[in-house]
């Protein structure tokens, strides 16, 4: 194999299948932002780049999951694809779904191609390393941030130089797994290379609406003005990713790079894929003013949980004059109780003058809401009911309500499992998936059952919706349903809901009945048989090499913990695991 072209490294990305099921809310198939931006990183270093991006190469191509189905190239496909000179190919694995699929890519590359090195990184692989690679066959994991280290990986990998030395990675070495700390944050993000959209086929994304946010009839193009979240939200996953800071980037150069792709790709909606983009009051005044005064006509989009106390009526008439059209809060709980048990620092008072502020302003704005954290009970459940009839008085259009997700590397995640609530198998992965189905795959509640979760499910949905029908009144409501159906740029979170919900479904449909599976019937259980006891292994020796504590087996005891602390432990500490008998990857 030559592992060069033109005497450069080359490098082949995978962006794998979109996994779909039934789900009322927006699309999570949408262009890859963070391979974009690895892709740069790597040309800008100098590495030949491939891309194969599956989902956009064959966008009407479905085929049978464990659940759910995929969208995109057969995984047997992109393994043939892979080109004859590639020294890596690089897979990312965003959501905990994806990662049985990407196990069997995995391995369907290296029985074609066994001398290649295949890594993967994205969140998932980050919440839990050791594990994913005793599952796979993957040679080496990208951890958390991933520009700078796949970078320092290739170049090492190109050099055949020690891989000890390369911060952010984890690695298979005779017989061995090795994980070497964490790299840090990186700072100076305005100097991050900006992502290679030239390697994407974005107008396919745009006419299949595999997009991010409400629908726009322009060409969509995803972003990020900032990265991290200074949060501590036991449920979340992004302080393992990114740690607990904040970084923006300049807001000049945020409204340069839109600029950019107006010239380049024609484009004219923007959705920022930021964790928590609105913190601080100066940084988005000064963004929104950026765009007024250069006359951009754009649309753009805050589609994630969006933080309350910097938006007030200043702040609301900028966001609508510089053509924000959809923003959402993510209180998660109208129960002040429950808020507090999960570190969610948010207080109804300043939220429902941010929602007033917003809605002056005629800014369409959703919330985001869980049902079923590990403490819920009914007082709870009727805490919401009147929060939600509240916020939808005040100027809300748009929930989504979706089930609690025990999600890797998080601080709830690691008490469920303690205490045996949670079995990595089929059954969890599956419950990722269905999170925003009608009814729940698992329930973590301590009093609320799967049904019960439903029926409160109905209740928000009924509760809210009503409450808004009174407000809005039935025309306007048909109007949206409308509009919702037609090619238009949608103006609410709901309407593109039931887009993606029609397409989801008749999707679901078709493949529970004569759908091609992944894999045949047994070679899927064998898949899932083991991984439990995997997991349970690797936990043992990450306590005994002492970068894991034991959790609380109480949910509501996390309140009084600090996750950077344990953080700084798995982080920090570099490690080996011996791959016994019983941690073999298939």
């Amino acid at each position: 194999m030559s592992p060069t072209s033109r005497g450069n490294p080359v490098v082949c990305l995978v962006r794998p299948p979109g996994v779909e099921t039934f789900r009322i809310g927006t699309s999570t198939l949408v262009p890859p932002l963070g391979l974009a931006y690895v892709a740069g990183a790597l040309e800008t270093a100098g590495c030949a780049v491939h891309v194969i991006d599956a989902l956009a190469e064959a966008p009407r191509t479905r085929t049978r999951y464990f659940q759910g189905y995929l969208v995109g190239l057969p995984l047997a496909d992109i393994a043939a694809r892979v080109p004859a000179d590639a020294l890596v190919v690089g897979i990312t694995c965003m959501f905990t779904h994806e990662w049985p699929m990407v196990v069997h890519l995995v391995r369907l590359i290296k029985e074609r191609r066994p001398e290649v090195c295949v890594v993967v990184g994205g969140e998932h692989v980050t919440a839990m390393p050791e594990f994913s690679l005793v599952t796979s066959r993957a040679d080496a994991l990208v951890l958390g941030e991933g520009e700078e280290t796949t970078t320092e990986l290739v170049a090492a990998l190109a050099s055949g130089t020690s891989l000890d030395a390369v911060d952010g990675i984890a690695f298979r070495r005779n017989g061995e797994i090795v994980m070497n700390r964490r790299r840090g944050r990186r700072l100076a993000i305005d100097d991050i290379p900006p992502p290679a959209w030239h390697r994407f086929d974005l107008k396919t994304y745009h006419e299949h609406r595999f997009v991010g946010g409400v629908y726009s009839s322009r060409l969509t193009v995803p972003m990020l003005a900032t990265r991290g979240c200074p949060y501590q939200c036991t449920y979340c996953s992004s302080p393992n990713m990114w740690t607990t800071r904040w970084i923006a980037r300049d807001a000049g150069a945020v409204a340069d790079e839109m600029e950019q792709y107006i010239a380049q790709y024609g484009a004219g909606n923007f959705p920022f894929y930021d964790l928590t983009a609105v913190i601080q009051k100066e940084w988005i005044v000064a963004f929104c003013r950026e765009i007024i005064a250069r006359g951009l006509e754009v649309t753009w989009q805050l589609a994630s949980g969006t933080r309350s106390e910097a938006i007030d009526t200043e702040v609301a008439e900028l966001l609508k004059r510089s053509g924000m059209i959809n923003m959402a809060y993510a209180p998660e709980t109208g129960s002040d109780l429950t808020r507090r048990y999960i570190k969610k620092k948010i207080r109804s008072e300043r939220l429902f003058a941010s929602i007033e502020a917003a809605a002056k302003a005629e800014l369409s704005v959703a919330a985001y809401m869980v049902i079923g954290f590990p403490h819920d009970g009914p007082q709870e459940m009727r805490d919401t009911v009147g929060f939600l009839r509240e916020i939808a008085r005040r100027g809300v259009n748009d929930i989504g309500s979706g089930y609690y997700m025990a999600l890797p590397g998080t601080e709830l995640f690691h008490t469920l499992y303690e205490k045996g609530a949670v079995t990595i198998d089929r059954a969890y992965f599956r419950h990722i998936l269905n999170a925003h189905q009608m009814i729940p795959a698992a329930s973590y509640s301590d009093q609320l059952g799967r049904f019960a979760l439903f029926y409160w499910k109905l209740r928000f949905l009924f509760a809210f919706y009503l409450t808004r029908l009174r407000v809005l009144g039935v025309r306007t409501v048909v109007a949206a349903i409308a509009q919702a159906l037609s090619g238009r740029t949608h103006s609410a979170k709901l309407q593109t809901g039931l887009r993606v919900a029609l397409r989801s479904g008749v999707g679901a449909l078709k493949m529970r009945f004569r759908g091609t599976r992944w894999m045949p019937a047994e070679e899927e259980t064998r898949l899932f048989a083991p991984w439990d006891a995997m997991y349970r292994r690797i936990s043992r020796h990450r306590r005994e090499a002492g970068v894991e504590a034991a959790p609380p087996l109480d949910s509501r005891e996390l309140q009084n913990q600090n996750v950077v602390r344990a953080l700084r432990l798995d982080h920090d500490v570099p490690r080996r695991l011996r791959l016994a008998e019983g941690l073999s990857p298939p």
